[in-house]
């Protein structure tokens, strides 16, 4: 899928929001990004946010409002639209398919996900480990992947992710 960019981390608070939101800041200059969150974890929802979704597999909400949420922080990164998935890990796919039915297939799209790669292989994978946890990422070796330390993803030129003629390239 060379339109889609997955986020993923060894762990929690590892920087991947902080790298999602830079991304799309950078995308927005000259493209209409679309950001996803995805959880796999099920949490109460505001009733007043706009459902594309709801079942007992997943939910998915069109973000809309300006607050502390990752979701929020990528629309205010400059998103033209951003999606909230909270999901069962086998249900990622149809969740993802369902939300990518809602844009244009020419958008690039900022996903951060830590389960979605298992299941899609993305136009390119941003993986960020963290200090405290080092494990084997089963990254697979034809991915295009930017591999990352949590500090280095702080300090990364995120200049160096183009997108053009729908898919996305790094500058080496």
């Amino acid at each position: 899928m060379p339109n889609i960019l997955i986020v993923k981390g060894s762990g929690r608070n590892v920087g991947k929001t902080v790298s999602a939101c830079r991304i799309i800041r950078q995308l927005a200059e000259s493209h209409a990004p679309v950001g996803i969150k995805i959880s796999p974890h099920f949490h109460r929802l505001d009733e007043k946010q706009k459902f594309i979704h709801f079942s007992p597999d997943f939910v998915i909400v069109e973000e809309q409002n300006i607050n502390g949420k990752d979701s929020s922080r990528m629309l205010q990164a400059g998103a033209k639209k951003v999606f909230y998935i909270q999901a069962k890990n086998d249900y990622l796919p149809q969740a993802v398919e369902m939300v990518l039915q809602q844009i244009n297939s020419m958008n690039p799209v900022v996903i951060e996900s830590g389960g979605l790669y298992d299941f899609w292989e993305p136009g390119l994978l941003v993986y960020i480990e963290g200090e405290e946890l080092k494990r084997e990422s089963n990254i697979r070796p034809h991915s295009t992947v930017i591999r990352l330390s949590s500090d280095e993803a702080q300090n990364f030129d995120w200049k160096k992710v183009y997108f053009d003629n729908g898919k996305f390239t790094i500058d080496a």
